[in-house]
């Protein structure tokens, strides 16, 4: 790992102790003592390996690719508007939509584009209660106390958690909430009823989200119905890529020929939908994969450097 890489990381851990207000729960939240993060900040380099690095990199998600992502397009903007509106009206709020549509690009970008606020970005697993709750504690720098401590223990810190930061407008966003067994599902019950008013949440994940939860009311599962009802029960879906965003995507990656722009564009596939305009609805083609675009794109510069590489060769 270079030094500049490792000069993105502290960069990115002073951004997280602003956020925190404390380098003892940035510490916790990236898994490493205080004193190794304290020598991360003053460059005392010596005796860090680049694993730890690299896992430090991961926990903040500080990346290192050329890959460029591009905010102006419309999923990242119909998210950045869900994550905006459930911040300010601290509400509740599910998205529910295919896998690559981009939704954890957008939350990660929203997270970075705000580095002094208070908002928590989690990838879910598929964890139960005590283990999402345990993460989740990791997420927000709090350690779990010494011994044998209950689940409602874990939950009630996370709560005052969120309560102690009300002025702040907390904002938690969960992604690949899919994942989540039914008991750490059901904590979201409680986070509601002790945080309503004072703490905004998203939720996101594929189009399961929405039909396990759905399938969970019908069949009067425990709890269903009442995180169906604590998040609204509509559930946010996006549209896709439209050409315009595939060409800013292709731009902003180096691809400024208009002509592979539309190659890019049919080969990864676009389908037809209807959307809302006003008092009428229309039909637009988009991409619903954005990760199939970034992989026809990072192709289509790989030939072009294997090109060039054979012509300066020949």
């Amino acid at each position: 790992m270079t030094n500049l890489q490792k000069k993105k990381i502290t960069e990115a851990i002073r951004s997280e102790i602003n956020r925190y207000g404390s380098a003892a729960r940035v510490a916790n939240k990236v898994g490493v003592s205080k004193a190794t993060l304290s020598n991360m900040l003053n460059g005392k380099w010596e005796k860090i390996s680049n694993e730890l690095w690299q896992n430090v990199a991961n926990k903040l998600n500080v990346r290192f690719d050329s890959w460029q992502v591009v905010a102006e397009i419309t999923n990242t903007r119909m998210l950045t508007g869900v994550f905006n509106t459930a911040r300010r009206n601290r509400m509740f709020i599910p998205v529910s939509y295919q896998a690559g549509s981009g939704k954890s690009q957008a939350a990660k970008l929203f997270v970075q584009t705000h580095p002094d606020e208070a908002i928590y970005y989690l990838n879910a697993r598929e964890w139960g209660k005590r283990e999402f709750l345990l993460n989740l504690m990791q997420t927000l720098g709090l350690e779990p106390p010494k011994g044998v401590v209950t689940v409602d223990k874990l939950g009630e810190m996370v709560i005052n958690f969120f309560v102690e930061r009300t002025a702040q407008n907390p904002l938690l966003i969960i992604d690949e909430a899919d994942k989540l067994k039914p008991s750490a599902l059901r904590f979201l019950i409680h986070l509601f009823n002790y945080t309503e008013d004072r703490l905004g949440v998203v939720i996101m994940g594929t189009e399961h989200l929405e039909k396990e939860i759905k399938r969970g009311v019908r069949l009067a599962k425990k709890g269903y119905d009442e995180i169906d009802s604590r998040f609204g029960r509509n559930y946010i879906k996006l549209i896709g890529a439209t050409r315009k965003d595939v060409e800013k995507i292709c731009v902003a990656n180096g691809i400024t020929d208009k002509t592979k722009q539309k190659a890019v564009f049919d080969e990864a596939g676009p389908t037809e939908v209807r959307i809302h305009t006003g008092d009428s609805y229309e039909f637009i083609r988009v991409v619903k994969d954005l990760r199939r675009v970034k992989r026809i794109i990072q192709r289509e510069i790989l030939k072009s450097k294997t090109y060039n590489y054979d012509t300066i060769n020949a």
